[in-house]
């Protein structure tokens, strides 16, 4: 019996036997990107954009030169294709790493050094930018500019429940706190790559948790005087009350 002549139950088995099919198609599709952009981003890691060739990630990830370019047309799609992976992981990470804290300023100290591991780490996937083309004049219309923002987005959570809490200083606007974290720690990246201290962030986040928060001593006598508010307010409820 062809499919045309199928009951209505033979037909709806045919269908999802089709679409589990289809599925797993899919399914190899995305593993087989997922494995050429993490070698990728490996050798490029290793040996630069430069020195990293088609055949090579082929090699690396163990499929024919024309696979490669079934997915990728050249290599610098390809490192467009790595800087949104990185990006990616970098915000899923910080974002997985704040959850895991209690505190404003645990969740600070991990995302100062949650991104000066990860810059020191793959600063040759940064180095990608300027190759597929990333300018001042196109930046905010690209993919990665939304991905970055997706990333900052988990520092300025953190940043506005420390300023509400009076942990973090006030007198800044949201954006120069960001940008003061984030431009610090690109600056003490490069810095301490020049002079071969990659090992040791402590003085790099010490000094940038200085400037953003609020002396302990203050934020707990702010803490005290909110506490002090609400009993005002409460005492006040209970009076109208009675």
């Amino acid at each position: 019996m062809n499919e045309g002549h199928l009951s209505g139950e033979g037909r709806i088995v045919s269908q999802a036997n089709a679409t589990s099919l289809n599925k797993t198609r899919r399914q190899r599709v995305e593993l087989k990107e997922e494995a050429i952009v993490e070698t990728a981003r490996r050798l490029f890691n290793e040996k630069g954009f430069g020195k990293t060739t088609i055949s090579g990630i082929a090699k690396g990830c163990g499929v024919a030169d024309g696979t490669v370019y079934l997915y990728f047309k050249n290599k610098e799609a390809l490192a467009q294709a790595v800087l949104e992976a990185f990006y990616r992981d970098l915000k899923e990470t910080a974002q997985d790493g704040v959850d895991a804290l209690d505190s404003t300023e645990e969740q600070l100290r991990f995302l100062a050094e949650h991104h000066l591991t990860k810059v020191n780490q793959e600063r040759r996937i940064l180095e990608l930018l300027p190759i597929i083309g990333v300018s001042l004049d196109n930046y905010k219309d690209s993919k990665l500019f939304t991905l970055n923002k997706s990333y900052a987005r988990v520092f300025d959570r953190v940043a506005k429940s420390g300023v509400k809490s009076g942990v973090i200083k006030r007198d800044l606007a949201p954006w120069v706190l960001r940008d003061v974290f984030y431009g610090g720690l690109d600056y003490a990246s490069r810095t301490m790559m020049m002079h071969e201290r990659t090992d040791n962030f402590s003085a790099v986040v010490d000094g940038l948790m200085a400037m953003m928060l609020v002396p302990k001593s203050a934020a707990n006598s702010a803490l005290e005087d909110v506490a002090e508010r609400f009993d005002k307010i409460a005492e006040r409820i209970e009076k109208s009350i009675g």
